[in-house]
């Protein structure tokens, strides 16, 4: 099926060529982000927020949570993240690789790659006709599962039917995709002249990073903002400032967007996505030179990037005035609600779970 009609061959070849080559870059998005180590910080971070909302709230959870990680169908990288630690500490590292863990999980037969994004699209004011019609295409919809996933897997968590392995491997999916989708990139693509298809979630566009000196992509500079260390020190460091900074009561969003509106997952990630409609694709960006080739070719420039650290382009434009401070107080704020909202998530479930036991009575 052609993606815009009336297209001549050749153009049309092209135009699959580029939504190919969108595909790739959105799949390996993800994957350079950690080989990197930068988004891991993040999502610890997330986890780390809410495990100290579910200890003040119900420390009696704390040990239930151990136990469930151990059931985990893939146990070693908890063991590994505990390592010595004992009681609650090490309860709440287990936690904390269960955040990362679908990052760490790529490329496996239980990896979900469609899970980590659900792109609406944002399109330019010099966007072709072809991109206004791959828009189209979409009927209004967003690219990618993360809605439906969130969707699944918190009902596994809630669910008393849920065996520990099934619940243990489920509860990893929300601790992850919930960070995900307080991220912009996670939520949008840009629809231009440069990127007729998309811009694979900011992954094809490429911006100097301020922290380093080197370019980086527009997705990987949201995913890692200043958070580049995943320690466990980095990590509690930056959950202090983030709450106290930043407490339950600064956010509106709290109230707005409750557990109990329909369709909350998916306003959650609007919220994020019109971070991007409104100002976070508004600056100069390189695009990747590969972008018009075939997916291969974007893949192997990728990996070379992944595994050896060599970027497709030696330069690339400067932030604008303003724009990393603004990328920065975003990213606080949504990791921090991201952690008060899995927080709830979790305590939500753990209240269903017991009514509907005490009902059944086991």
């Amino acid at each position: 099926m052609p993606l815009a009609r009336g297209q001549p061959p050749w153009k049309e070849k092209k135009m699959v060529n580029r939504f190919l080559a969108l595909m790739a870059a959105v799949a390996f998005s993800a994957i350079a982000s950690s080989a990197q180590a930068f988004d891991h910080p993040g999502h610890m971070v997330t986890a780390n927020i809410a495990f100290a909302e579910i200890e003040r709230a119900r420390p009696d959870l704390i040990e239930k949570m151990g136990l469930l990680f151990l059931a985990h169908p893939q146990t070693a990288p908890f063991w590994v993240a505990a390592g010595e630690a004992k009681g609650t500490e090490r309860v709440r590292r287990m936690f904390l690789e269960g955040a990362r863990w679908a990052d760490d999980n790529k490329f496996r037969p239980d990896d979900r790659l469609t899970w980590h994004s659900a792109r609406w699209a944002v399109v330019a004011k010099d966007a072709p006709p072809e991109a206004k019609a791959a828009v189209e295409a979409r009927g209004g919809k967003p690219a990618g599962q993360a809605i439906e996933a969130l969707e699944l897997n918190f009902g596994t968590v809630a669910n008393p039917e849920s065996s520990p392995a099934e619940r243990a491997l489920a509860l990893g999916w929300v601790l992850h995709i919930m960070g995900d989708i307080h991220q912009p990139m996670h939520v949008s693509d840009l629809f231009s002249e440069d990127f007729p298809t998309g811009n694979g979630a900011g992954s094809m566009s490429y911006v100097m990073d301020p922290v380093t000196q080197t370019p980086i992509t527009l997705h990987i500079l949201w995913d890692s903002n200043n958070l580049r260390t995943p320690s466990l020190e980095e990590v509690d460091r930056a959950t202090q400032a983030y709450m106290k900074k930043h407490p339950r009561s600064s956010f509106p969003e709290l109230e707005k967007h409750p557990l109990s509106e329909p369709e909350f997952f998916k306003k959650w990630a609007l919220e994020s996505h019109q971070v991007a409609k409104d100002w976070a694709f508004d600056l100069k960006t390189l695009p990747d030179p590969n972008k018009d080739q075939p997916a291969e070719k974007l893949v192997e420039g990728m990996v070379k990037f992944i595994l050896y650290g060599i970027s497709p382009v030696k330069e690339a434009p400067e932030l604008p005035a303003g724009y990393w401070e603004k990328l920065q107080a975003t990213t606080e704020r949504r990791l921090t609600l991201a952690g008060y909202r899995i927080a709830d998530l979790l305590l939500s479930a753990a209240d269903q779970i017991e009514a509907q036991r005490k009902f059944v009575g086991y």
